[in-house]
Parts: C-alpha cells; structure tokens; sequence
C-alpha cells in the first residue's frame, strides 16, 4: 500500500505547514474490521432492542414493526458513525459524504433500470435458491405495513448507500483501482445482508451501485437505484404465497419478460456511460493505485 501525503497547516502560518503520511480511509483490512465491528453493533441493537420489548404484547403488530425499522436501521448508523470517527483517526479528518447533484433525465433512467434490474436479479438468485422454510420466515418478518415499507424502501436505501458509497467506496477509490475498489464495496454490501441466499444477487447490485457512484460521485443516484430496486423486490414479495417466483407470476412470458429486461438494463447502462462523464473530484489521492 502506497502512502498518501496530507499536508496540514497550524493557524501560525505556511511556515509551520508539516507533511504527515496517511492512507485515505479505509483499505481492505479497515473494510473486513467494520464487517465484523457491524456484526458487534447489530448484537447489541437486537439485544437492547429485544429487552425493552420483551413485554410487550404480541397483539401490537406496530410495536414489532417498530423493532424491525431499529433492528435494521440502528446497525447501519452505528457503523457509519464508526467509520467517520476512523477516518478521522486515520486520515486527520473525517470522511464527507457527496450529495452531488444530478441531472434530471438520469432519475426516470435509474428507475427504469432498477426494475429491469430487478427482474435480472431473480434469475440470479436462482443460484443458491431460498428454502421454502426460510421463505415463510422472510414471509412473517416482512409484513405489508408501512413501517416494512419505509424499513425497506426508504431508510436502507439512505443508510446503506450512505456507508456503503457515500463512505466506504469513496475512500477505496483513493486507495486502489476503480475496478478493484467497486468490487471490494459490492463484496462488503453483499456480506451486510447476513444472508446468503441475497448475497450474490446484492452482490451484482452493488456492482453497479458502485459504478454509478464512481461516475456521478454522489450518493444520490444509488440511493434512487437501490430504493427502485426495493420498491420491486417488495411489490414482488407480496403477490401471493403461489405466486412468489417470478416465472410463476409471468407463466410462458417470463423468457421475454426476462430477455427485455436484460436489453433495457444493458442500453440503460450504455446511455448513462455516454452521457454521464467520471467526476473529476474521483482522483486518487496515490498515483501508485493497486
């Protein structure tokens, strides 16, 4: 790993300017310490969480929904608050997160590429396929009300991409290649879910939350994609216990359905690449990337 030089200035003037070697935040051994210090804060959130509404009666659907929204959430904002403070730790400040703004066209784009997308990422998670057990288990914990809804759809998608891009893969960036860093942050996304059978599936879909963070350096476009994409995956979940799969739902259309998803995911990604130049604020802070 090469050094990265911060140079910092004391109020007493330029000739009191020192130059202290530091490595952007984080590299891959800062990335496998938030992992398993995610896994610490998401224990104590449902523990915390489990003894203050241990005694609350079963007959309050809300109060369970409620501690779905925290036990998803919570984790999430204990390690974004983790990493600001190691990264001031380790670079002499705190990480920023980008909220660029974006043109208008690419939002109607990103929707429409996250439902396609959608459509793509079941094929995938074909795979490794969810036990019906476990299906029915995701089916209960998942419930049609609005704290689920806002769980899902609203508040993972900004808290996830806010660690996930917003930090995680920004300070990559300035340590290793785009190719190796978008990787090591779709590694990272995809292991958070705890969950295998959404782990390849989240994989691929980090991916491409990476490029598009790479591309646009903001958050904003990812946090549209990734919601889109959990605005599908909800409605999906939902249709009806014999209509969970998608080829059951589509019948002898689902190849096209399929096919045409593929074509519109790939022309979506093809129009953002040509209209959508890679930020200028994306340089590294090392020219001797990995």
């Amino acid at each position: 790993m090469s050094e990265v030089t911060n140079i910092e200035t004391s109020a007493k003037g330029p000739e009191n300017i020192t130059h202290i070697p530091k490595i952007a935040y984080p590299n891959i051994k800062s990335v496998v310490r938030l992992f398993f210090m995610y896994l610490v804060f998401l224990i104590i959130v449902i523990i915390t969480a489990g003894i203050v509404f241990m005694n609350t009666p079963k007959e309050f659907p809300a109060v369970r929904s409620i501690f779905k929204v925290l036990t998803n959430a919570a984790p999430i904002l204990m390690a974004i608050q983790y990493t600001l403070k190691r990264s001031e730790k380790q670079q002499g400040y705190p990480s920023t997160i980008n909220y660029n703004k974006i043109e208008g066209w690419l939002i109607p784009v990103l929707i429409i590429a996250a439902t396609a997308f959608s459509i793509i990422l079941e094929r995938i998670s074909v795979l490794l396929p969810m036990p019906l057990k476990v299906r029915e288990i995701f089916e209960r914990v998942f419930t049609k009300d609005l704290f689920s809804f806002m769980s899902v759809v609203i508040i993972a998608p900004i808290v996830e991409e806010i660690l996930c891009r917003g930090i995680i893969l920004k300070g990559l960036l300035k340590n290793y290649a785009p190719n190796k860093a978008i990787i090591i942050s779709a590694i990272l996304f995809s292991v958070l879910h705890l969950n295998p059978w959404q782990a390849i599936p989240a994989f691929f879909g980090g991916l491409f939350l990476g490029w598009i963070y790479y591309k646009t350096q903001s958050v904003i476009p990812g946090m549209i994609f990734h919601a889109a994409i959990n605005t599908t995956g909800f409605a999906f979940l939902f249709l009806g216990n014999s209509k969970q799969d998608l080829p059951d739902i589509f019948g002898k259309m689902y190849y096209p359905v399929l096919l045409v998803s593929a074509l519109v995911f790939t022309v979506s990604c093809i129009f953002i690449n040509k209209k959508v130049k890679v930020a200028v604020t994306n340089q590294p802070l090392t020219t001797n990337l990995q």
